[in-house]
């Protein structure tokens, strides 16, 4: 095929003379994406710190940044923007770090979201000495939720944002849990799904044998429905705590004081409903891991 050399002008006109795009064009085109995600990020960080009241930098970028290695410093910079809105405002919190609740200007702005919001500038758990046990709890709870769970924290639980019920639960036990953890699980054939509800206790301080076994009753309720459509059930509990104390020991002899007299059949089916979450911590608290087991395979682990 031969071409008329009009139809070849454009391509075999000197570098000079070619018609060139604006420089400009890629980089506003760039600039916006820019802005885009910057704007994306600064929601999710907003509707984190709305999740669990308050937040620390740590947190913030490991919920929002689970797999950047610089997500501690994204997580600052767009803080920074948001407090410099208002939108944010820093406390101090009990361990001399800051942390971050919502403003009431940034209550407006999440409702202007379709996000039910308030502000959280009151919340005594940031300066107060709940501030560890409530810190630890939110984080592990964000462990879970980077992996695909759904989460609700004391803060959640207590505003009722929750898509089930724990009423009933929390009345038999006579406590409220320090976090929910849930997954919905495909039916088989012809069946509905499954949503399966853990029930989360942070152990900060060393509790009363009384106020373990309260807790670990909850594995006794293991097959409660949570919802009218029978759909929501309560598959277990998990406790939470820092690996440099004894609360796994101290767990075993309440689940000896509460389940002793039953048979060891019953004793391993209770205490495989109990997960123990051992968190490697750095002074004063940041996350360094976790690992996780059963009750019932610490126990053969301790008898070895």
């Amino acid at each position: 095929m031969r071409f008329q050399k009009a139809e070849l002008a454009g391509v075999l006109a000197p570098p000079s003379a070619r018609i060139k795009a604006p420089r400009s064009a890629a980089p506003s085109r760039r600039s916006e994406c820019g802005r885009a995600l910057a704007r994306e990020n600064e929601l999710r960080l907003m509707k984190t710190v709305m999740q669990f009241g308050h937040a620390r930098l740590a947190e913030l970028a490991r919920a929002v940044w689970p797999a950047n290695q610089y997500g501690i410093q994204m997580a600052n910079r767009t803080a920074k923007r948001l407090v410099q809105q208002g939108l944010l405002f820093p406390r101090r919190n009990s361990l001399g770090g800051t942390s971050l609740c919502i403003s009431r200007p940034g209550a407006v702005w999440l409702d202007a979201r379709g996000i039910s919001a308030r502000d959280t500038l009151s919340l005594s758990s940031i300066a107060g000495p709940s501030f560890f046990h409530r810190t630890l709890a939110t984080r592990y709870l964000i462990e879970r939720q980077v992996i695909g769970d759904s989460v609700a924290g004391e803060y959640a639980i207590f505003r009722g944002q929750l898509p089930f019920s724990i009423d009933g639960l929390a009345s038999s036990l006579r406590k409220m849990p320090d976090g929910l953890v849930w997954r919905d699980h495909p039916g088989g054939y012809h069946s509905e799904k499954v949503r399966r509800v853990e029930w989360v206790e942070q152990e900060a301080a060393m509790k009363a044998r009384p106020e373990i076994e309260r807790c670990l009753r909850a594995a006794e309720h293991v097959s409660t429905r949570l919802s009218d459509d029978g759909r929501t059930v309560l598959v277990g509990m998990v406790f939470v705590f820092d690996d440099a104390l004894s609360h796994a020991r101290r767990i075993l002899h309440a689940a000896d004081s509460l389940w002793g007299h039953k048979s060891a059949t019953e004793r391993a089916l209770l205490e495989r409903r109990v997960k123990l979450v051992c968190v490697k911590l750095r002074p004063p608290l940041t996350w360094i891991s976790h690992s996780d087991t059963t009750l019932h395979e610490y126990r053969q682990r301790q008898s070895v």
